[in-house]
């Protein structure tokens, strides 16, 4: 099923190329797209003894094992070059081809052994690169000498903790986290073939005595069942599978089979280009070689989907229909429901009123238009306002659990964590509405000689009271879905009342919590949207 994926490549240029799309912005977002992939993208599985050794290397890995993978990065790099648009087409469309045709040749490759080779200092720095940059981007404005020291700084300091005794005492799997795989020689891999033989009869007997199955000699690489045996695995040595696909292989398929439709259809059609195709390529390859990972790291999988339909089907079965009372064993689901949805309700409105009551003051401190007159008001703002980062950064559910712990199970800790957390949100979003609004009635108090606070009270809550009460409102509805939530960690509520019913089995009271909170969800939802209509 590999083909499936430069057939996707296929497809997206084929529609673009109908959309009447820029096909080179799609050449220059495969060609960059293939040299992330080169360096950073495993390719290939190489086995050890134990699972946790297993080492999964990047293209640019593997080249002392198969030099012929360094095509793609000179396919990628030939798709990036400033040809003629034509001419760019069929280097582009040749390149892709190329690639498609190595991985097919790598995927077809015995399995053979290679030694790992680690290459200190190569992630650290990568990661001080990446930290350097993104200095650079933050320090823009500030000329370009005080960007590039910040840069330098940023970069070397990175680098020097990072690979230094602190850094690997912190972060031990960076050191020598990127590695290549050189090839060992056939007639050392013959030796290892026949110890290997030679240790069967001791560990047979051993196996036989915890009742596993009797291994057989082999006479290749290929008859090797599952890793290697542990001393070659000590020593280095990694069983390496080329047709094991990783999920590099199969962005490297995509971005081929993109290439090479791309390209063709460059060279049949040059106009299909535009200005700043260059960008939005590097865009392109940026945001794909985020996901690509991304969806790897969560373990996507359509095919878990599909083997957990069942438990779907019986879920439903179990669930319907309803059980909204059993007289004659005292359950009264829809009674508990009510009153835990109820409660539900009263922990988002106190836990928004209250940050309410905090966030209203601190965001005219934290207005950066409101504390300008001095290095006292300055420092406040700069205060206010790291203190909303901070806030913002923790998330309700940790300090849900956190209070819990303090103060114990129910709806206390929920508005505790609730209304802590809020106050961020509500406070940088009403200090951003007292920082737009218009200056004219700010200046005519101030001319006539207006305090402070009738400044205030006069020309800045006139304007900003109505967005305060449509935030709010926003907020309280985004506090009560959160407030479900905090149920299933035991701030009390509905989310509590479901969890129980789950753990116990209980489908079909469960499900009438859930009907619940659609209903009222979308009663809230309107409601706000009214309200905020009418005021905004």
């Amino acid at each position: 099923m590999t083909w499936v994926f430069p057939a996707l490549g296929v497809l997206v240029a084929v529609l673009t190329s109908i959309s009447r799309g820029s096909a080179r912005r799609y050449l220059y977002a495969s060609g960059l797209g293939l040299l992330v992939l080169f360096f950073a993208f495993p390719f290939s599985s190489a086995l050890g003894y134990l699972s946790r050794e297993a080492v999964h290397p990047t293209p640019a890995g593997l080249l002392p094992s198969y030099p012929w993978l360094g095509l793609i990065a000179l396919a990628g790099l030939a798709a990036l070059a400033p040809w003629p648009r034509r001419l760019h087409g069929w280097v582009g469309a040749l390149a892709g081809l190329v690639v498609l045709v190595l991985i097919y040749g790598w995927l077809a490759r015995p399995v053979f052994l290679a030694r790992v080779v680690p290459l200190p200092g190569v992630m650290e720095g990568a990661i001080a690169l990446g930290l350097a940059g993104l200095a650079a981007l933050a320090a823009r404005g500030r000329g370009r000498v005080v960007s590039l020291l910040i840069a330098l700084l940023v970069g070397g300091g990175s680098y020097a903790l990072l690979a230094g005794p602190a850094g690997h005492t912190y972060f031990p799997r960076l050191e020598g986290y990127y590695k290549l795989l050189t090839p060992v020689p056939e007639t050392e891999t013959r030796a290892l073939i026949e110890r290997y033989n030679a240790g069967l009869e001791k560990a047979n007997a051993l196996r036989a005595e915890i009742g596993l199955k009797k291994l057989e000699p082999v006479g290749s690489l290929a008859d090797l069942q599952g890793g290697l045996p542990k001393d070659l695995a000590r020593e280095g040595v990694r069983l390496v599978r080329p047709a094991s696909l990783r999920y590099g292989t199969l962005a490297a398929l995509f971005l081929a089979g993109l290439m090479l439709a791309s390209g063709f259809f460059l060279a049949r059609k040059p106009e299909l280009a535009e200005e700043g195709d260059l960008t939005g390529g590097l865009v392109a390859a940026g945001v794909f070689a985020v996901l690509v990972p991304s969806f790897y790291a969560t373990e996507f999988s359509l095919t878990r989907l599909v083997k957990g339909w069942p438990f779907f089907v019986n879920f439903l079965d179990r669930a319907w229909p309803p059980r909204l009372a059993d007289p004659a064993h005292n359950v009264f689901p829809l009674q508990e429901v009510a009153s835990q949805m109820a409660l539900t309700v009263e922990i988002a409105l106190v836990g928004t009123f209250l940050a309410m009551l905090f966030a209203v003051p601190t965001s005219f401190l934290a207005a950066r238009n409101l504390t300008r007159g001095s290095g006292l008001t300055r420092a406040v703002f700069t205060l206010m306002r790291a203190f909303y980062n901070v806030d913002r950064g923790v998330d309700t559910l940790i300090l849900a659990l956190v209070f819990v712990a303090a103060v114990g199970l129910g709806p206390f800790a929920g508005v505790l964590a609730m209304a802590i957390h809020s106050i961020a949100d509500l406070g940088k979003l009403y200090s951003e509405a007292i920082e737009n609004v218009e200056k004219g009635p700010i200046e005519a108090l101030e001319a006539v000689g207006a305090s402070g606070t009738g400044v205030v009270r006069w020309a800045i809550l006139p304007q900003v009271l109505p967005l305060f009460v449509a935030y709010t409102l926003y907020r309280f509805e985004i506090n009560f879905r959160v407030s479900i939530v905090l149920g299933f960690v035991g701030a009390g509520g509905i989310g509590f009342f479901i969890q129980n019913a789950m753990a116990s089995g209980m489908y079909d009271q469960m499900i009438i919590g859930i009907i619940a909170i659609v209903l009222v969800v979308n009663l809230i939802d309107f409601g706000s949207s009214w309200l905020r209509s009418k005021l905004v």
